[in-house]
């Protein structure tokens, strides 16, 4: 079999050396110092960035400003924005940006305040580059000022036309903002086949973001756009702003060359059909095209095969629908013809995939318990189907829903036990929660965690004695749902526990106390900066091993990480590796045409080395193969990584982006869960 090595390749940036000693400003230390323990210094932070003699000083302290993102330095920042070094200027920019996407959200007289910046800014930059990145600001911080000038900017030069209608786009996807009615009037104009490419993603991407009905008739026109880039994002939005008039069309789709076209159109018709009768729905009678997808997957098409008939058992259809079941009939008859194992492994994985669509449909978990032609672990089956299940049932059915889950609760696998855990957690039954106390005191604190944030959502009140057992002993990885746990169940008595974490050396745990305690004692609590050591900093990777070699069944790829603008991580991440860490790790997530995601020790997208590592937003852009972090909120990095397999604009200054796909994307966009990553190596 093709293998491409994995190679993570480091690019780092080195000072020029003098006499052995680098030349650089000892400043740019102090302020990476300041920034690894997230704090300001008592205002020596502020003072370089606005203060110092060097621009790349004060370039870097405004960098560091933005990535911390407290309230109190708005206006600091906003001073950036006049400075006169260009590239000051451009992480003033950029960091505006930051404090618009912050986990915690702005006051609305700071947002208004930054809003108002960026807009009289952008009237007198000159500078393009910066122009732009102003322009990207505005998109995040979204407010109605902003709103107005990046719709003024679609009239203009290509690129700003691009980078305004982009940051439209991610105004509506990443801030939930509404576009002004004149939206709709002036971004048809950069769809048309006339535009240049970029300008007609730009256009694309604002139309099928805003979810709005003004969007369809310039997303259908566009559907059929020559770049499959833009097709596939047209037909996303269509997804959600779809008619029945659009049905041949997206049939039509099915059978795009772009196997990322394919996956949009199964969306589009699969959700067009959860709203209509199956014995009349149209889209169900497109959808039995996937049939000519499953043939390719028996002949060993893991691409244009897998991926929509993935994307089909992750929508789901409705409960009459008959599709998901003669797919699996037609899997069952082919992979006795197929010789390939991993073409095997690809038919039971998807086979699997379907059957637990089967049991969310039916209500009952029974299709996944034999699924897999005996190539599927129990393990990976019943948690398969388990989670497929979340969501509940009627309430006349909570009793029998506890009682088939209940057996699943001492299963030997603490992923079925956590995935049985949340199941129950969805029913907000009494009597779900009797059978989720015991496993408070599991013998997997993963387990025992998630049955803590379990009995939070069922509002068990007699389980706050073991939580807060296990606060005692938590790590920092899942103490920040504890602290959710206990404020969802008031635990008032539980407030001196939650102090003691104000001192923790990590952001994302102090924050959670904060929220937790402000709502258990009524007043705001500030999460106190931390002027202590950073936690767990990794050995830099100048000096040592500066490429990883990954090995999948499937083929190898090769990523280059980006040094400069992501020390940390990428540190950390070779540090793994050399422990052997990754090695036969999952990948645990893959959704079609947005990302492969893997690195979880658990497999199940809850697990981590134990502790986190802060972020690192840097302006790398989240374009097709774009390598990033997993966060479940600020600073909580850990080994979780993911690959884009499209542009998602909207990820950009919220994830740390540390590498990118050099050569062997393909094997990414083949990649099914439970795909194993064999071998992690690092090397020089």
């Amino acid at each position: 079999m093709r293998r491409l090595a994995l190679v993570f390749v480091l690019s780092a940036c080195s000072a020029v050396q003098i006499n052995g000693e680098s030349n650089e400003p000892k400043e740019l230390g102090e302020i990476a110092e300041l920034e690894d323990r997230r704090s300001l210094g008592d205002g020596r932070l502020v003072l370089l960035a606005l203060t110092a003699n060097e621009p790349m000083v004060r370039a870097r302290g405004l960098r560091a400003l933005g990535r911390l993102q407290e309230p109190e330095t708005a206006e600091a920042i906003v001073k950036g924005l006049t400075d006169p070094g260009a590239s000051a200027r451009l992480e003033a920019a950029f960091g505006i940006g930051l404090f618009g996407l912050s986990w915690q959200p702005l006051p609305d007289e700071k947002k208004t305040m930054l809003g108002q910046a960026l807009v009289s800014a952008e009237a007198e930059e000159e500078d393009a580059k910066i122009k732009l990145t102003l322009l990207e600001a505005m998109g995040r911080v979204a407010s109605a000022e902003c709103l107005e000038r990046l719709i003024d900017r679609l009239v203009g030069p290509n690129d700003v036309r691009s980078g305004a209608a982009i940051a439209l786009g991610v105004a509506s996807k990443a801030v939930k903002a509404q576009l002004p009615a004149r939206a709709y009037e002036a971004l048809p104009e950069l769809v048309r086949p006339s535009s240049p490419k970029a300008v007609r993603f730009g256009g694309a991407y604002a139309l099928a973001m805003s979810k709005n009905a003004l969007s369809r008739p310039s997303l259908v026109a566009c559907a059929e756009d020559e770049a499959s880039e833009v097709r596939a994002v047209c037909v996303r939005g269509l997804a959600e702003v779809g008619a029945d008039a659009d049905l041949a069309l997206l049939k039509g789709l099915l059978d795009d060359p772009d196997y990322r076209v394919s996956v949009e159109a199964v969306r589009a018709l699969a959700k067009q059909s959860l709203k209509c009768k199956p014995a009349e729905c149209a889209a169900l009678v497109a959808l039995e095209e996937l049939s000519g997808r499953v043939d390719r997957l028996l002949r060993g098409d893991s691409v244009g095969g897998a991926q929509p008939v993935l994307a089909l058992a992750q929508v789901g259809l409705p409960a009459n629908a008959t599709l998901l079941v003669s797919l699996r009939k037609q899997l069952a008859i082919g992979v006795s013809e197929v010789r390939s194992p991993a073409t095997k492994a690809d038919v039971a994985n998807i086979d699997c995939r379907l059957a637990a669509a089967v049991d969310r449909q039916r209500g009952e978990l029974k299709e996944s318990l034999t699924c897999g032609f005996g190539l599927i672990a129990e393990a990976r089956r019943l948690t398969l189907g388990l989670r497929e299940l979340a969501g509940g049932g009627p309430a006349a059915e909570v009793e029998k829903r506890v009682n088939a889950v209940k057996g699943y609760l001492t299963h030997s696998s603490s992923g079925v036990r956590s995935a049985a855990i949340d199941l129950l957690a969805e029913t907000k039954s009494p009597l779900a929660a009797d059978s989720v106390r015991p496993l408070l005191n599991d013998e997997d604190p993963d387990v025992s965690a998630t049955a803590a944030m379990a009995s939070a959502q069922l509002k068990d009140r007699s389980a706050i004695g073991a939580i807060r057992a296990l606060a005692a002993k938590a790590k920092p990885d899942v103490a920040v749902g504890l602290a959710q746990a206990l404020a969802e169940l008031d635990a008032k008595e539980a407030v001196p526990d939650l102090q003691s974490w104000l001192s923790s050396p990590h952001l994302s745990v102090r924050l959670a106390t904060a929220d937790a305690l402000s709502k258990l004692t009524g007043q705001i609590v500030v999460a106190p900066r931390y002027d202590g050591p950073p936690p767990r900093r990794p050995k830099s990777t100048a000096e040592g091993e500066t490429r990883l070699e990954v090995r999948t069944a499937k083929g190898d790829f090769e990523i280059s990480l980006d040094l400069a603008q992501a020390p940390v991580t990428s540190a950390h991440l070779i540090s793994l590796a050399k422990k052997g860490y990754f090695n036969n790790l999952t990948f645990h997530r893959i959704v079609p045409d947005f990302v492969a995601q893997g690195g979880d020790p658990r497999g199940d997208g809850t697990g981590g080395p134990g502790y986190p590592i802060r972020c690192e937003i840097n302006r790398h852009p989240y374009t097709r193969s774009a390598v990033g972090m997993a966060l479940s909120g600020k600073d909580t990095g850990g080994s979780q990584f993911f690959v884009t397999t499209s542009a998602q604009p909207h990820l950009e200054g919220k994830y740390t982006v540390f590498g990118e796909v050099t050569t062997g994307q393909e094997v990414i966009d083949s990649l099914l869960e439970g795909d194993v990553m064999l071998e992690v190596t690092a090397r020089p």
